[in-house]
């Protein structure tokens, strides 16, 4: 049996580290917005006595081997379950590799989803959600889409963002950045928490996105405090967008439009690879109707 998914990209329109866990890794205030950016996930499975999974992707950049989402999610479903399967899985890379969009943690819960659906539903939908953190602490807001408010260890919530004509143009820049040094250096002088999600999400509730232009933040800018991000966050809004952000770890960093003209206007005008995007409410869905699998 073969399922086809949409696996869509998120943007953190704030992140927040707010302190180191006893365990080593950070609590974070989050709120992320899915975009209508998406791998397409294909996924074929046939029941086996013994696991296998090959992995196919249009971008030769990324590994295919046991190191790929894909293949750790294949793979912890069929342990999970006890359904043996022989996978075959291609994606079809559109989101950015390394770019903070979420990208590897969307794949692999869209292989889980499309497993669960291949099994008949084998893993009721809280408990695929809370599967999903074996692979990725992303995987479950990825999985579930929409604008989302998240911490470390905690399911992510969904709150209803006023619908408003948001549009964002996102920039690929073109040089990679080290989550794992930020986070070094975050545990050598901690930066101070920024303790301003509640006001954001009351805003984006009552107004919309566009409502809470100066109240985006990003803990990983503060880190990094690279100029050439600086740099990009001047230039889309001297371009007219009303308000830029890096998303994640990096590196793809945004811009906020109040619509898709003044967007397009100003991806003509600024020299790098980018791509428009809007935000969507779904994180996996399946490729041939609007069904949502969360």
């Amino acid at each position: 049996m073969t399922v086809k998914v949409k696996a869509y990209g998120k943007l953190n329109l704030y992140l927040d580290i707010t302190s180191t866990l006893e365990n080593g890794y950070h609590s974070l205030d989050n709120l992320t917005q899915s975009v209508d950016i998406a791998d397409i996930v294909t996924v074929s499975a046939e029941k086996s006595e013994e696991f296998s999974c090959e992995i196919t992707c249009n971008d030769t950049t990324l590994p295919t081997d046991e190191s790929n989402i894909a293949y750790k999610a294949a793979r912890l479903f069929c342990e999970y379950t006890g359904i043996i399967y022989s996978c075959k899985i291609h994606i079809e890379k559109n989101i950015p590799i390394m770019g903070g969009m979420g990208g590897s943690s969307v794949d692999g819960g869209a292989v889980l989803c499309a497993l669960n659906n291949i099994s008949g539903y084998a893993i009721e939908k809280n408990e695929l959600l809370l599967l999903s953190e074996k692979i990725g602490a992303d995987t479950p807001l990825c999985i579930m889409g929409g604008t989302l408010v998240s911490d470390y260890g905690k399911m992510p919530e969904r709150i209803k963002a006023k619908d408003d004509n948001t549009v964002f143009l996102c920039i690929k820049p073109g040089f990679k950045l080290s989550t794992k040094e930020a986070y070094q250096l975050y545990d050598k002088s901690p930066v101070k928490p920024y303790n301003k999600l509640s006001a954001l999400v009351s805003l984006i509730e009552r107004d919309g996105i566009l409502s809470a232009v100066g109240n985006f933040y990003n803990s990983f800018m503060v880190l990094y405090n690279d100029e050439r991000i600086y740099k990009i966050c001047r230039q889309l809004k001297n371009a007219g967008g009303v308000d830029s952000l890096m998303t994640g770890s990096g590196s793809v960093i945004y811009g906020i439009f109040n619509d898709y003209k003044a967007a397009e206007n100003a991806r003509a005008v600024l020299e790098y690879d980018s791509f428009i995007c809007r935000p969507c409410g779904y994180g996996i869905e399946l490729f041939s109707a609007k069904e949502e699998f969360i």
